[in-house]
């Protein structure tokens, strides 16, 4: 077989898209598989005042930690793929961080699963390995690692140059939490064989780069206390509500859960963002599709913010505003 350069930037750009796990083979870390879902091609960097910004990224992916992975792709032919790549990249990080709206990046991940034949919550489902996790909690983790700066930044091409190399082992090591890392994805052709073989090498995971230390999420309890008074307000009032009902409130590493008589999560308190989430999808695949539509429109009443249909989420201002509407709902939604 002959190492053989790719027709075009494009080709490399949907194999990537197609298979992720083209990303170092599988796995970024030695003992860690990472396992990633595609979130949007040519996802634009928005600036400041929310407008497009100059660049978009050429793939934005999520991994099963809910870490947010930029990918840039270029051929070796391209003289961008050294220095002004990096610029590039280190502009989408900063302000991706800073100005990407968690909703925007969830509706564009539905909408490219669906694009493809995939129900975004089974798609969740599988990349995490657990059946209970919402699309909606998972973003929460994507958000969370978006505040903390916790994301990783990949350059790819067919030939990575040493300068480039150079580049992302220094800051690999210099960046923490954020990740930096170069892959090679050398195209093997053989006379007379349709196929091809894809082989990736990883650069960057250097002595130095592997000391990297791994955010720490606050606890239930200092998520309580270093609330506002709206969240610490409906945190009571739910708790309130549970004891008259004979329930608990189940708690999950982002927030507490309230669970139907059928231990069905139908609603999430979720602090660090200060937003009560509906799950309306669940009940919808359970046949309860009148019911969902009902919900929706009591809870967009309660609020100006604009819902989703599969998984609204109510700021905890409003749901405390509007708290006697909310217990309804829960009173309602229990009995499934």
């Amino acid at each position: 077989m002959r190492v053989a350069p790719y027709e075009a930037e494009d080709v490399l750009q949907e194999l990537l898209a197609t298979h992720p796990d083209l990303l170092a083979g599988g796995q970024m870390t030695p003992d860690v598989p990472r396992r990633w879902l595609l979130v949007r091609r040519e996802f634009g960097v928005p600036d400041r005042d929310g407008g497009a910004g100059r660049w978009s990224v050429d793939h934005l992916f999520v991994d099963q930690d809910g870490v947010p992975t930029l990918v840039e792709v270029k051929r070796s032919s391209d003289t961008r793929v050294r220095r002004e790549v990096v610029g590039q990249m280190l502009d989408y990080a900063a302000n991706g961080v800073r100005y990407w709206p968690l909703q925007d990046l969830r509706v564009h991940f539905e909408q490219t699963q669906r694009d493809v034949g995939q129900d975004p919550q089974d798609a969740i489902s599988r990349l995490c390995g657990d059946a209970m996790i919402t699309v909606e909690e998972f973003f929460t983790k994507v958000a969370e690692n978006l505040r903390t700066g916790r994301i990783r930044m990949v350059f790819v091409a067919d030939v990575i140059p040493d300068e480039l190399r150079r580049i992302v082992e220094f800051l690999n090591e210099q960046m923490n939490p954020a990740e930096v890392l170069a892959v090679e994805v050398k195209q093997y052709l053989a006379e007379g064989y349709p196929g091809k073989t894809l082989v990736p090498v990883v650069y960057g995971r250097t002595a130095a780069a592997s000391v990297k230390t791994t955010p720490q999420r606050p606890n239930l309890q200092e998520m309580r206390q270093n609330a506002d008074d709206h969240v610490r307000a409906l945190w009571e009032r739910l708790e309130q509500w549970a004891r008259q009902q004979g329930r608990t409130l189940q708690n999950a590493p982002s927030g507490v859960r309230v669970l139907s008589q059928s231990g069905l999560r139908i609603v999430q308190l979720y602090p660090l963002d200060a937003v009560l989430c509906f799950n309306l999808d669940p009940m919808r695949h359970r046949g309860h599709e009148s019911l969902a539509a009902s919900c929706l429109a009591s809870l967009r009443a309660l609020t100006a913010k604009t819902l989703t249909t599969a998984y609204p989420s109510v700021p905890a201002r409003d749901a405390v505003a509007g708290w006697d509407r909310v217990e309804e709902l829960l009173d309602r939604l229990s009995r499934l």
